[in-house]
């Protein structure tokens, strides 16, 4: 990863990822394709100028245009990894949204990989659960709420309630991370 916070967050991002996988009855195999799909999700933003990855304010619409980039040039570089085109799927998908408007290719409900609904969940739970230079950490049962409210429309609403139960009842295990 490009920095700090992405190279965490990926790793957290892969670990809660498969913990809602096995939680929701996917078999190992695929378990193990979202905790690989976790790794790579964000493997794009290499490509990301560093004034818009690490901007200490809100993105203008050109700088998030660019951010959006980082899908793409995610898939563009696990392309080049024979052996780990099968996470693409998985991966690709963690920006697309239950409603259909997500990016990059505006999917709605089942037609997204169940995995990568995975990927979104806890992809969003870790970025509001984390200090960014522009943000402070949302308490835990804050971005709880923020998940809950957006059951059907950014989330899968199935998915999403099992992971708020999880997280309610101590189950997602916390990643420990070096520094």
């Amino acid at each position: 990863a490009k920095d700090h916070y992405t190279f965490n967050h990926s790793e957290k991002v892969s670990q809660y990822a498969a913990q809602l996988a096995e939680e929701i009855g996917l078999d190992r195999e695929h378990v193990e394709i979202v905790r690989q799909a976790g790794l790579l999700h964000d493997i794009g933003k290499i490509g990301i100028p560093e004034h818009i990855l690490g901007k200490p304010g809100k993105l203008t619409d050109e700088e998030h245009q660019v951010m959006k980039r980082h899908v793409e040039s995610s898939i563009a570089m696990i392309k080049y990894l024979p052996s780990l085109d099968y996470v693409i799927p998985t991966a690709i998908g963690h920006h697309e949204r239950w409603d259909g408007k997500g990016y990059p290719r505006g999917l709605a409900g089942e037609e997204i990989p169940v995995g990568a609904r995975c990927l979104c969940i806890a992809d969003s739970f870790d970025a509001m659960t984390t200090e960014r230079s522009y943000k402070p950490a949302l308490p835990v049962e804050k971005a709880l709420d923020e998940i809950r409210r957006n059951l059907g429309t950014q989330f899968d609403p199935k998915i999403g309630l099992v992971f708020i139960k999880m997280v309610e009842e101590g189950r997602l295990r916390k990643v420990v991370l070096s520094r």
